[in-house]
């Protein structure tokens, strides 16, 4: 070993790790090392020391893997900067299966059986059956080896194989037939046994008690004395089968022998077929990608013939156990894929699903668009997934089991960004998304702003025709007391119309983002219906906001989070008080998850945007959780013409096929508001605006092109009416939807580069404020819904 234990050794531009710092990923057990300095494993392949090491099997043995020591590979980051390299030791304690083999082909079925096979077949028969079950033997033997040969074989048998190829779900149903045969197998070898002691009992005139129960006596003996082995170890086992061997393969001699001497022959008892058996060979012929056998005597064409020929011979030997069997073992596949167990070994399920998804998906991508196939695929701007609760469940909402969702993540930072980190976030954060049951995906991205990570997810997020076509964000309710220039990047997202995206903004009075309450509990949010996600959800939050402010002002008068339904209680955590304004966020995050009592949803549809509007809230409709929510529908029309308008309409929703409660014609859109909406948004706007009659003209432009967001008189001269409209909508939303679950409304769009980002911001703000949850929706002008066939 190394002179230089605990040095680092720099030579060549490469870091070499002495013995030191070399140390065992199973709680520190030292095992025996390669030295990069001392050592030829690395100098004979480059001529100098390098810590990169060269291609070696014993880096693709598994953690405990005997045949060898376990040597872990330098990681990308050991090769970058730390030195972190990590062996595994474990010892082969080799078995041999010849003598098994041995015993079950002399056993019992050939040397006490065989004889009343004959007697009851007949020779032409008996070798028929002999011929078909040696092509059975023979076409499972080959298929055994190759799955055998395909990767190093741990202790198992052939529950093993099975479990470790096809999956848990197979290995789990099989496994337990599999058992139940070889139980009925010993029942039958013992019994075998007896009935030879027994009869050469009677030769001797030395019976116990009669025929019958001296066989229950000699059985019972012997499967205490083989319950005595097993438990002795396998040590004592494998010496009992060479004793066993060496017996039978006397007996076997004596039996030619007394073929010269004429015996009175006897008639013997029938067997119980090995229908688990059969169904485990069929299922052991299944092949699987990733194939590379060292056995090349294989075909899977003749290992579907022996899986055919397997069920074949079960229902021959008898069709309503092999119908029984057949039943138990989808039952048992059933619920062992009920409940998921937690393991991944490989297995040819799994590389079958990623050849159908990956299959299906290039399919896809042949497949021109229809509108009878679209389904609304959401970029949702969650943050971390579990810091807008809110946000998330109610999208998932409408695309579990329908559409696409991905949990968009954009991590600011203007330093060299933390790649470890991220990647291991993300695979924290995804499996905080499965425990919970979301069917979502989460992409994070770095970025200097909000704005160009979100563009970088419009463009790369998704596969194929697998993308994202609407932009999900929450509304930004701290955007008047915040900085200005995030304002002006919150509204430049919706430079998602350009990629033909639609727009969806969720704002909830209460606000949606929780992170910082996570970071005051010091632990993550988990949902109440999930206690069991407790230990998989991620700790450490990124406080930088995005889409989502919280104006909520803090009280003096605080409550305990102890309190809230929402958070999963736990008794080791201490109390933390909450201020009011946090208590009331922290229930709205999870009002989504609950069921919805009976209500309405209310959808405004005042401007066709292709259907979108329309077709989200029927998508949520459907949910379980909001079945007991009728949709109400809401229009823009004339006062003169309000029955006509209304009898379109339902005309139009009925060709949609889309259950409504009732239909309302508003026809006073465009009445002026109330005096006292009007001097809310012109106090809301009194901070934004450029006041260009207060100074030069050139002044005044040189200040526009610095801050874009301010607004001119001009423009809001030129959009005084529609400025009006937002204050009109929302006293119309208040009387009529204010009781409603939720609210879905086309969102008022802004020609780009006339209307400012602060003007348009207020037209969101004013339209939407004091209401119950509501979704602005702006699809992308590309029809969603169509009423042919």
């Amino acid at each position: 070993m190394s002179s230089y234990p605990y040095s680092r050794i720099i030579k060549n531009g490469d870091t070499v790790m002495s013995e030191g710092s070399l140390h065992s990923s199973s709680g520190g057990q030292q095992h025996h090392h390669y030295d990069t300095h001392t050592n030829t494993y690395y100098l004979r392949t480059f001529g100098h020391n390098t810590i990169d090491a060269v291609p070696n099997i014993d880096f693709y043995r598994q953690t405990a893997a005997p045949l060898g020591e376990k040597l872990i590979r330098p990681t990308l980051s050991e090769l970058h900067d730390e030195l972190d390299k990590v062996h595994h030791e474990s010892k082969l304690h080799p078995s041999s299966v010849q003598v098994r083999c041995m015993l079950n082909i002399w056993g019992v079925m050939l040397f006490i059986r065989m004889t009343w096979i004959v007697g009851q077949a007949g020779i032409a028969y008996s070798c028929i059956i002999v011929i078909m079950a040696t092509v059975v033997t023979t076409i499972t033997g080959c298929s055994t080896s190759a799955i055998a040969t395909n990767g190093f074989v741990r202790g198992g048998g052939a529950y093993y194989l099975i479990s470790r190829s096809l999956g848990p779900e197979f290995g789990g149903s099989i496994g337990l037939i599999f058992a139940f045969a070889n139980a009925v197998a010993v029942a039958m070898y013992v019994v075998g046994f007896a009935e030879t002691v027994v009869e050469l009992l009677m030769n001797s005139d030395a019976l116990m008690l009669d025929e019958i129960n001296d066989v229950r006596i000699i059985g019972t003996i012997t499967v205490i004395l083989l319950l005595g082995i097993s438990v002795a170890g396998m040590e004592w086992e494998a010496k009992a089968q060479i004793f066993l061997l060496v017996i039978l393969i006397t007996a076997i001699f004596n039996y030619f022998i007394g073929a010269f001497i004429p015996v009175e022959s006897k008639e013997k008892f029938g067997f119980f077929g090995y229908d688990g058996k059969n169904v485990s060979n069929c299922l052991i012929h299944v092949c699987w990608a990733g194939w590379r056998p060292s056995f090349k005597y294989y075909n899977m064409w003749v290992s579907l013939a022996g899986a055919i020929l397997c069920c074949v011979v079960m229902f021959i030997i008898n069709w309503w156990a092999a119908l029984l069997t057949n039943v138990i073992v989808l039952s048992l596949y059933i619920y062992v894929s009920y409940k998921k167990p937690d393991v991944n070994w490989g297995s040819s399920t799994q590389a079958l699903t990623y050849h159908q998804a990956l299959t299906h998906s290039l399919q896809l991508c042949g497949v021109a668009d229809h509108i009878k196939t679209y389904r609304p695929q959401c970029l949702v701007m969650t943050g971390a997934p579990n810091s807008r609760p809110a946000l998330h469940h109610l999208v998932h909402a409408f695309t579990k089991n329908v559409g696409l969702m991905v949990c968009g993540h954009v991590r600011i930072s203007s330093r060299r960004p933390n790649f470890k980190e991220i990647y291991s976030d993300m695979l924290r954060y995804q499996r905080w998304l499965l425990n919970n049951n979301s069917k979502a995906f989460y992409t994070p991205v770095v970025a200097e702003d909000l704005r160009q990570g979100t563009q970088y997810l419009l463009q790369a997020a998704g596969l194929g025709r697998l993308r994202p076509n609407t932009l999900v964000l929450g509304f930004k309710n701290d955007w008047r007391i915040g900085d200005i220039k995030d304002v002006e990047t919150y509204i430049n997202l919706i430079d998602a119309f350009d990629f033909q995206y639609g727009v969806v903004i969720l704002r909830l009075r209460e606000g949606l983002d929780i992170s910082h309450i996570q970071a005051m509990l010091n632990f993550p949010f988990v949902s109440k219906d999930d206690s069991s996600a407790v230990k998989d959800v991620v700790v450490s939050v990124d406080m930088s906001k995005d889409s989502d402010g919280d104006s909520s002002k803090p009280s003096s008068k605080a409550t305990s989070v102890q309190n809230s339904p929402a958070v999963q209680k736990d008794k080791r955590s201490p109390t933390f008080p909450l201020n009011v304004a946090d208590q009331r966020l922290l229930d709205a995050s999870q009002q989504f998850q609950q069921k919805q009592g009976k209500g309405t949803i209310d959808v405004w549809w005042l401007f066709d945007d292709g259907g979108l509007t329309l077709l989200i809230p029927y998508l949520i409709a459907n949910k379980k959780k909001w079945k007991d929510c009728k949709i109400r529908v809401f229009i823009g029309g004339k006062i003169n013409r309000i029955d006509h308008d209304r009898r379109a309409m339902a005309t139009l929703l009925s060709k949609f096929r889309i259950d409504f409660s009732d239909i309302t014609v508003l026809g006073d859109i465009n009445t002026k508001p109330k005096s006292e909406g009007l001097t809310e948004f012109a106090q809301m706007i009194e901070p934004y605006k450029l006041r260009e009659d207060d100074m030069e003209q050139e002044a005044a432009e040189k200040l526009k092109s610095e801050e874009p967001w301010r607004i001119t008189d001009n423009e809001l001269e030129l959009y005084k009416a529609k400025s009006n409209r937002q204050i009109r909508l929302n006293e119309l939303l208040k009387e009529h939807s204010c009781t409603a679950n939720l609210i879905v409304m086309s969102m008022p769009l802004a020609r780009k580069g006339a209307v400012s980002s602060a003007l348009y911001m207020a037209w969101l703000d004013t339209l939407s404020k004091d209401l119950p949850p509501i979704l602005l929706v702006r699809g992308n002008h590309q029809s969603v819904l169509t009423f042919y066939s």
